[in-house]
């Protein structure tokens, strides 16, 4: 069985439409989303109508909670005040160009998702399975995975929130990260996938990097009264 998982889109339509491109082709029996739908981006309505009109399978993030249910903030782990102060027009901005039932939509997704594949529990959360906004880097100790994976019961545990990609192995079990389809932090603007390959004999994944048109993404930022920092970021890959 093949899963693709994408996450952390945050309404970037035009990199959401060259994943699901880029998916189709290379071909999938189960397509998961790992949240974060919404912000920084010029298109949160447009990637909500997308996911839903489709029927994607979607957890909630932590900026999806923060629009669904009018929160103030997103509970990102800012590195400065500038950079706070800009996600908060960010979430103030993407409240203001989401409709009600959209905002519904949102509030309705599911903290995790769980499925059987070839024998292997697999679990899909956008933080951690503990918390929306836990952030579980690469680098971070064994320990914390372990504790996670045990807790779920998961053989594979996938997650986002990073916008770092990455697959860990930990006492023969699987954490794999999504990266980021709309707003990556990787060194590049292409966005992120994993396909990930489940067969009772064994996980493998493959990171898949999808060029698309990230400035006519940027330009559309430029566009609104969002902070025009954002479109820098999608042009270089930062985040």
């Amino acid at each position: 069985m093949r899963l693709a998982v994408f996450t952390d889109v945050h309404g970037n339509i035009q990199a959401l439409h060259a994943v699901l491109a880029d998916i189709e082709t290379r071909g999938a029996d189960i397509l998961w989303c790992g949240g974060d739908l919404v912000g920084y981006g010029a298109n949160p309505g447009d990637v909500i109508e997308t996911v839903q009109q489709r029927g994607i399978p979607t957890v909630m993030g932590n900026y999806d909670d923060a629009i669904g249910f009018f929160r103030i903030v997103c509970g990102c782990d800012y590195p400065d005040e500038a950079a706070m102060n800009r996600g908060l027009r960010s979430v103030h901005w993407t409240k203001q160009h989401t409709t009600d039932r959209q905002k519904a939509y949102l509030r309705s997704l599911p903290y995790r998702l769980y499925r059987e594949i070839e024998g292997h529990r697999v679990v899909l959360t956008h933080g951690s399975p503990a918390s929306l906004t836990e952030y579980l880097f690469a680098h971070k100790d064994d320990s914390v995975f372990a504790k996670h994976l045990e807790a779920t019961g998961a053989d594979v545990l996938i997650c986002g929130h990073t916008h770092k990609p990455y697959h860990k192995l930990i006492g023969g079990k699987h954490v794999i990260n999504a990266g980021s389809a709309g707003k990556p932090k990787h060194g590049n603007p292409k966005a992120t996938y994993v396909l990930i390959d489940i067969t009772a004999d064994g996980v493998t994944s493959e990171v898949v990097e999808v060029p698309y048109d990230y400035e006519s993404a940027a330009r559309a930022i430029e566009a609104t009264d969002l902070p025009h920092e954002f479109a820098a970021l999608l042009r270089e890959g930062k985040g």
